[in-house]
């Protein structure tokens, strides 16, 4: 018996070391490449490109488990030849600090980054967000109408539907044990199903080459699994609150979806949204995964765009 416990406690310590290694190389392999700050006591890291003009500023925000060299690898050359653009590592991704569990909800994210966001000067800003960072901008919508300028929502979750296939990746949540399998278990296994994870995430798309870029370890690291899981835990019960909600939402909106999307049902998320929302614009991509914003950046662009023009009084018509 003893001599079992001491070779579990003998592996568990090896790959705690491992992990260990293979974060720190993964940071020195992808230094941060944008600014920090502090708000409320959190250090944020965000990238800001383009310049302030005429156009209104733009707030992107990643999904969970992914950070924001995301929208660097995919349209933010794009996006900031004309306008200033800021993308921020939310809290716990990237190179950003963890907040604490009780705020991993879209609102208490939502609170956190709009105090960021006023912090840089931004003022009306359009918020972009994808995934799971799409109940956080319509949190934002919710709480701070008067402070956002325009939305555009990307293959977001924003309804309560059943998802037992999020139970798995709440590990790292569990109190006490959840940082023990971040620290060790975790990373190892989430190396060897990280390929098919990401072709799931992409289909019917390619994987960018681009994304070769973010070593598949500086994603693992256990404080952005810890995050990205209190995050998921978070977010049925958030949206199950704003929901109710979404037809506060008075600014202009463009809903976003792939009609392809294997991760988040367009219909039952992106569909229904534009149906709550009077005004929204919904663009449902054929031949489109979950991904739009590297599979059809035009698209995206376009909608940016759509909402700008909403913004300054221009005529807008909605399609599908």
């Amino acid at each position: 018996m003893r001599g079992s416990l001491a070779l579990a406690a003998g592996l568990l310590a090896g790959l705690w070391l491992d992990t260990r290694r293979r974060t720190n190389r993964a940071e020195q392999q992808h230094p941060p490449t944008g600014h920090f700050m502090s708000v409320g006591g959190t250090r944020l890291h965000y990238l800001d490109h383009g310049k302030d003009s005429a156009s209104p500023p733009v707030v992107f925000l990643h999904g969970n488990g992914t950070t924001a060299d995301d929208w660097a690898l995919s349209l933010l050359d794009e996006a900031a030849r004309h306008r200033r653009c800021v993308c921020f590592d939310r809290p716990g991704h990237g190179y950003s600090e963890a907040t604490p569990r009780r705020d991993a909800g879209p609102a208490a994210q939502a609170a956190l980054l709009r105090a960021a966001t006023r912090k840089l000067g931004l003022e009306r800003p359009i918020v972009v967000g994808h995934s799971l960072a799409g109940a956080v901008a319509l949190a934002w919508a919710l709480d701070f109408p008067e402070e956002i300028g325009g939305l555009v929502i990307l293959s977001a979750f924003t309804h309560p539907t059943p998802r037992l296939d999020f139970l798995p990746m709440m590990g790292p949540a569990i109190p006490a044990v959840g940082p023990l399998l971040s620290h060790t278990v975790l990373p190892p296994l989430d190396r060897l199903i990280l390929p098919a994870m990401m072709r799931r995430i992409f289909e019917p798309n390619p994987v960018p080459p681009s994304y070769n870029e973010l070593p598949p370890d500086l994603l693992l690291r256990p404080t952005q699994l810890e995050a990205a899981a209190a995050q998921l835990a978070a977010l049925i019960p958030g949206v199950a609150a704003m929901a109710p909600r979404y037809s506060e939402i008075r600014c202009p909106m463009a809903v976003v979806a792939g009609r392809e999307d294997r991760i988040v049902d367009p219909h039952a998320h992106a569909v229904q949204l534009h149906n709550a929302v009077a005004g929204s614009t919904l663009h449902l991509l054929a031949e489109t995964g979950h991904m739009p914003q590297h599979a059809r950046p035009d698209a995206v662009m376009a909608a940016i765009e759509r909402v700008e023009r909403a913004m300054t009084g221009t005529s807008v018509h909605a399609e599908a």
